[in-house]
């Protein structure tokens, strides 16, 4: 296992602490596997198929001078997406 050095809001340490002592987790290692599990568990990694597939739509898009989605709107769209 690779050891690694992280720095932390005194908020966030102290939340780390909380969770130590209600007994809930044993270390601080323990405490960060688990949210990182639980993170990445929510924010899967796109597969690469996807992403070729997503450049090709953007670049026919824009050879056909079609109008792209403004960032702020598409940001919306998937902020609604995970709520529901």
């Amino acid at each position: 296992m690779k050891n690694v050095s992280i720095s932390l809001t005194d908020q966030h340490a102290a939340e780390i602490d909380a969770c130590i002592a209600s007994g809930d987790f044993a270390s601080v290692s323990e405490v960060v596997r688990t949210a990182l599990r639980e993170f990445l568990s929510r924010n899967p990694k796109p597969e690469s198929s996807q992403i070729d597939l997503d450049i090709a739509e953007f670049l026919e898009a824009s050879i056909r001078k079609e109008p792209l989605i403004d960032g702020h709107i598409a940001h919306q769209n998937i902020l609604s997406s995970l709520k529901s």
